[in-house]
């Protein structure tokens, strides 16, 4: 496939063509690679890793040359054909040939789609909180006691789409019943949906709505109770307009569980704390008879 469009070079007009791109071909086409910006090595690891689960494919984002990809400058793709080069499989992609030397000022300024986005575009409600509760349920599975930050965080598109075919229907509720536990602004929502999801998810039998009605209202709680104590530990955080810094989502998240935990274990809670650097706790697994099969670490 080839298209052509008017040039500043009559003699040379800009073409388009799908190449297949191997790790030594990108290297070889990496070191055209004159006056751009430097690496993001955290962008290639995400790409890199994209590849190598098969996620890649093509699409108006590609490789951009000066003249010919031979014997000219790369004006666009270093982060592709660096992720290309390390992941260590062939991919097409759509490769420009005779690009004029002045696009260079404008290139890859725009902002990527995100996950949020992309749901969106689907006529997804909520989108922004769907997006983040399936990467954040992502990460309570795979890295719970790691920083949830860096390359190694983040989610492709391909990814979250995938979840949420799988799990719509629970993902779905957790956001519905975060967005009401969250209606006074007493916990981040991201963290109320990660903590139901994980807990529905770990005794799907257990009836849930006295616990939500509980921590959402705090009406009738005793001393002592688990729903009492997350409340208060919430609110000691402090809210957004208190002028007080929240914890984060996982700092959340951990208070959530051991709170659930102690509820379902019928223990006693007066005080809630996570320090930073503890361990995520893990939900209780209850059996159908109603008994816990493990007990929270």
């Amino acid at each position: 496939m080839t298209v052509t469009q008017r040039s500043t070079s009559p003699e040379l007009p800009l073409s388009s063509s799908v190449m297949n791109i191997s790790p030594g071909v990108a290297a070889e086409m990496l070191t055209r690679n004159h006056e751009n910006r430097p690496l993001d090595r955290g962008r290639v690891a995400h790409l890199r890793d994209a590849i190598r689960r098969g996620e890649w494919l093509i699409s108006h984002q590609g490789i951009a040359f000066a003249g010919s990809w031979v014997d000219s400058r790369l004006l666009d793709g270093q982060h592709r054909l660096e992720a290309i080069r390390q992941s260590g499989q062939i991919v097409p992609v759509l490769v420009f040939e005779n690009v004029p030397s002045e696009a260079f000022s404008v290139m890859d300024t725009g902002r990527s789609r995100t996950a949020s986005t992309v749901l969106a575009m689907q006529g997804e409600h909520d989108a922004s909180l769907l997006a983040a509760a399936i990467r954040h349920v992502h990460l309570f599975k795979t890295m719970p006691d790691a920083e949830w930050k860096g390359h190694s965080s983040r989610l492709t598109n391909a990814q979250v789409l995938t979840f949420l075919e799988a799990n719509r229907k629970e993902v779905v509720e957790a956001c519905g019943v975060a967005r009401l536990m969250s209606k006074e602004r007493l916990i981040i929502p991201t963290a109320a949906a990660v903590g139901y999801y994980s807990t529905r998810e770990a005794s799907p039998g257990v009836d849930q709505e006295s616990w939500v009605q509980g921590v959402t209202t705090g009406a009738d709680l005793s001393p002592g109770d688990p729903r009492l104590a997350l409340r208060n530990a919430l609110i000691s955080l402090g809210t957004g307009s208190s002028g007080r810094r929240r914890s984060d989502s996982r700092g959340q998240l951990g208070l959530y569980l051991k709170a659930w935990n102690a509820w379902v274990l019928q223990k006693p809670v007066r005080q809630l704390r996570f320090q930073h650097g503890e361990k995520m706790p893990k939900p209780v697994h209850v059996l159908p008879g109603g008994l816990p099969a493990t007990r929270a670490e």
